[in-house]
């Protein structure tokens, strides 16, 4: 089974994730995220920018990690919000965090 820090790895690698606050806003704008993950250390208002934009445009979120532990998986600076573009990896994402499956074993 994949665990949802290797979906999120290999999403990347496949060129499905956005980040960083500018770019994600643009991907939720132009209706191409399938899935917002934020940071469960992001800013209060951030979270709630991205609850209302997510919400907005009916696109599920999910809180995992800190800033430093997105930033790794993309192998970039700390990250407070990633947008997954592909609704596959979405979907994969999604039942690995509702089976808890969220260390890389």
């Amino acid at each position: 089974m994949a665990n949802l820090l290797g979906i999120i790895s290999l999403a990347r690698r496949a060129g499905k994730v956005e980040s960083g606050d500018d770019l994600v806003r643009r991907t939720i704008e132009r209706k191409k995220a399938s899935l917002i993950i934020i940071s469960e250390d992001a800013a209060n208002r951030t979270k709630d920018n991205y609850i209302y934009l997510a919400n907005k445009a009916e696109i599920p979120i999910i809180f995992y990690g800190s800033k430093e532990v997105l930033g790794d998986i993309l192998g970039k600076e700390s990250r407070s919000v990633l947008a997954i573009t592909d609704c596959n990896f979405s979907q994969g994402i999604i039942k690995a965090f509702e089976r808890g499956e969220l260390i890389e074993k």
